[in-house]
């Protein structure tokens, strides 16, 4: 049953490659076609030859991650199994261009590649030159191909900081007959929160497999090395004693509302100053049209020289946001006031930021129920209630600084779920000794 549907798949594997290559021309990132002999490459299974060597002379774990958000996510699990004894070789693949540079910028990971395309020639190129003992996958990659062969090839294959979300759990229902096949195959499921875990087990993952371990983002490190980052263009901007409104990972849509929303409390508080973190690089330049044409002077963090004179900083490059949400007086995260169902609400929480965020969050729901229920983070409907909130927030300094406090207790108890999901992957990891 399971060869037969993967032969379908192969047999629309075409299809579905054209689709992505032509949304690829007609996107933001065509301008990156000079990349793409090496990109195709990987997506067809073929690993480097420094990958190769890397992975050489030891077990080798192959990691597998959509993009940068998940990359994080699994950031302290892997320093973990890289600091146990006879730590393995560990291969990460990622969907996306930005989870590659991701994972490359991590120096516990031995090789980084894109994903193969999931289809029977790719995949098998991959498992064949890499010989991995185990296939850990990440939140919602479950993918076929990947699944089967890497169980038929001997590796135990587990899903990590599972989730599935209530808008994509209706999706999955309608293919569940077609999936469950392969998520038997699953060894071990650690599920974000109980809702997850139900719905995998309705999905057909054996019950037996799953365990409830919480999620691995807020295992993130501090934001002390980052610091620094921030407080040298703060500097260089002429920001210093100016408070901060750290809107980040926000999509088409949402620029627009927070820039009014800044706008109105800028005029009640002449000191507040905008940084705006687009949750995709690529499309920065479409934000700065944006903000030229609101009126509001901006700088980007890739002018070295910094403007003085700047209402706002948009963030045109990756890895630094976090050290800005350290420095922020309130934050607002992104993909929730249009309907793409939230990022990484406990990011700014965190950093001891109080959090505000829109009525889409289907895929943080664990997050924002419990900042609103704690009154650490407030849902907003739109710029007039953003604005409004944010002007709270600000008048206040003294409530403030009591929710700075209180956000980073609730940040910190939801901590530890690494450890867990370590725990529940033992049987997988005593291979090379890891547990």
């Amino acid at each position: 049953m399971n060869v037969l549907i993967l032969a379908l798949l192969d047999l629309l594997a075409p299809v579905a490659a054209l689709g992505v290559t032509l949304r690829f021309l007609f996107s933001s990132r065509r301008g990156l076609l000079k990349d793409l002999p090496g990109e195709l490459a990987q997506r067809l299974g073929k690993l480097s030859p420094e990958n190769r060597a890397r992975l050489a002379g030891g077990p080798v774990l192959w990691v597998h991650a959509a993009s940068a958000g998940e990359v994080a996510a699994v950031e302290e699990l892997l320093w973990r199994v890289k600091d146990g004894p006879a730590a393995p070789k560990i291969l990460l693949t990622a969907t996306t261009a930005a989870g590659r540079r991701a994972a490359q910028a991590l120096s516990c990971v031995d090789a980084a590649a894109l994903a193969p395309l999931d289809c029977w020639p790719a995949v098998s190129r991959v498992l064949a030159t890499a010989r991995p003992y185990a296939l850990l996958l990440v939140e919602t990659e479950l993918w076929p191909h990947m699944i089967e062969l890497a169980h038929r090839g001997g590796a135990a294959v587990a899903l990590v900081n599972g989730r599935v979300s209530d808008r994509s759990f209706p999706r999955y229902r309608l293919i569940a007959g077609l999936l469950r096949p392969f998520l038997r195959r699953l060894t071990r499921l650690a599920a974000q929160t109980e809702a997850d875990a139900r719905r995998f087990s309705r999905l057909g993952v054996a019950p037996g497999a799953i365990s409830i371990v919480g999620n691995m983002k807020y295992d993130r490190p501090e934001y002390d090395c980052d610091a620094a980052v921030a407080r040298e263009r703060i500097l260089r901007l002429g920001w210093v004693g100016m408070r901060l409104f750290v809107a980040g990972s926000t999509h088409p849509g949402e620029h627009e509302l927070v820039l009014s929303a800044f706008r109105a409390a800028r005029a009640r508080f002449p000191d507040l100053r905008l940084v705006l973190a687009p949750r995709h690089v690529e499309k920065a330049l479409a934000v700065e049209r944006t903000l030229a044409d609101s009126g509001v002077p901006f700088a980007r963090w890739s002018d070295k020289d910094g403007l003085p004179g700047a209402d706002c900083l948009l963030l045109d490059a990756m890895g630094v946001l976090r050290a800005f949400y350290a420095q922020a007086a309130v934050a607002f995260v992104g993909g929730t006031l249009v309907p793409v169902g939230g990022h990484n609400l406990l990011e700014p929480a965190l950093a001891g930021v109080p959090v505000l965020f829109g009525p889409h969050f289907e895929n943080a729901r664990q997050a924002a129920e419990l900042l609103a229920a704690s009154g650490c983070g407030f849902k907003v409907d739109g710029a007039t209630a953003l604005a409004a909130k944010l002007c709270e927030m600000l008048d206040n300094p003294k409530r403030a600084v009591e929710l700075s406090l209180k956000t980073r207790d609730l940040a910190s108890k939801l901590r530890g779920a690494t450890g867990r999901t370590l725990d529940w992957l033992a049987p997988i990891l005593e291979c090379t000794g890891n547990s």
